[in-house]
């Protein structure tokens, strides 16, 4: 057996010299020579107060290269720092400002009883729209809105006079105004981030409701968040009905957002919509073949159907209890609520807004 074992060996083909290297065990290299020593500095950060890096980093929460950036173009000025990011804020928003934003979110901001606000703030992507930092950011424009005594009750702001507001919302950055807030916020999402829209109801000895469709669960308590957000205002409430027509406000702001009404009443349209969509339908029905008298009779009868599709007082009511055969409009429900109320005053629709995320506007 030995014998047998000894040839065999000796009749093996001798290894080649890359053979034989890779066969060889290879000495490991010492620790020390591959990771850096503790007294060598990193080489990065070596000359920055890194004190005062931490510092700007936790007020700011920007990116930390950003931090030591500002450090450097300031002098290690704190307050400097801070001004110098603002900039730099605004500066990143101009170069993403090409960017689509159709993301973001709906907010609605409650006052008193007789006041809240309604926002849209956009944003490139649906995932920043669901960070932390972008709901204190609605929250706070939104606030701003509500505590502005400089927007006139019902009218729809734009995204420069929404910017132009005094910023009230938490620190952000020692901001002063809203755009000044953004521009923080712009910094460290690094997203195209702007206040689209936005408008303050108030109904002196009325009420105001506001719905929001599918509430988006965040931290923020005093903020209702989503994708659709309606604001309805009441007026001629007693004040021992306040709460009654409160709920009642709730109800049909859940209304116009399943209804998608355009108009308050047929008064809103204007006489240049009004003639479009009459010729409109004059066309659809001559082009059935129809002759002109029976023409002029369904034009009037279709343009009836329109106002009870635009105008919110013309729509039958939808969120009833489903035991009503012949649910009423929403004028019949204010009448018959309105009595039921022991209202002294006819109880009416002051105003209502509704704001879908990423909606084409006039």
């Amino acid at each position: 057996m030995m014998r047998a074992l000894v040839r065999l060996r000796r009749s093996r083909p001798p290894l080649s010299a890359s053979m034989r290297f890779l066969a060889s065990p290879m000495p490991l290299p010492a620790v020390t020579s591959i990771l850096p020593t503790a007294s060598v500095p990193c080489r990065a950060f070596s000359s920055v107060n890194m004190e005062l890096l931490k510092k700007l980093r936790g007020i700011s929460g920007a990116p930390i290269k950003d931090c030591k950036k500002a450090i450097e173009e300031c002098g290690e000025n704190l307050d400097d720092a801070l001004e110098w990011m603002k900039k730099q804020g605004t500066l990143v928003r101009g170069k993403r400002a090409d960017q689509d934003a159709s993301q973001g979110l709906v907010g609605i901001a409650f006052g008193e009883e007789d006041t809240a606000a309604l926002l849209e703030i956009s944003t490139e992507t649906d995932s920043a729209a669901r960070i932390d930092l972008f709901h204190d950011l609605v929250k706070g424009v939104a606030c701003s809105l509500l505590e502005s005594q400089n927007s006139e009750s019902g009218s729809v702001m734009d995204t420069s006079s929404l910017e132009s507001l005094s910023w009230t919302g938490d620190s952000k950055e020692g901001s002063n105004t809203v755009k000044e807030a953004v521009a923080a916020a712009v910094l460290q999402v690094r997203e195209n981030i702007f206040p689209r829209r936005g408008v303050r109801l108030h109904v002196p000895n009325g009420v105001v409701a506001g719905y929001v469709h599918n509430v988006l669960k965040t931290e923020v308590e005093d903020v209702k968040m989503g994708a659709i957000g309606v604001l309805v205002g009441l007026s001629g409430v007693p004040v021992s009905a306040k709460k009654d027509a409160h709920e009642l406000a709730y109800k049909i702001a859940m209304h116009v957002a399943a209804a998608k009404p355009e108009f308050l009443s047929r008064e809103d349209i204007s006489e240049e919509q009004r003639q479009a969509q009459e010729n409109l339908l004059t066309e659809i029905a001559k082009s059935e073949g129809k002759p002109e008298k029976v023409v002029a009779k369904m034009v009037q009868g279709r343009m009836q159907k329109y106002f009870q599709d635009t105008c919110l007082l013309d729509q039958t009511y939808l969120i009833h209890s489903g035991e009503e055969t012949n649910p009423p409009t929403i004028k019949k429900l204010l009448k018959s609520e309105g009595e039921k109320m022991s209202c002294s005053e006819p109880l009416e629709i002051a105003a209502f807004h509704c704001f879908r995320l990423g909606e084409k506007t006039n």
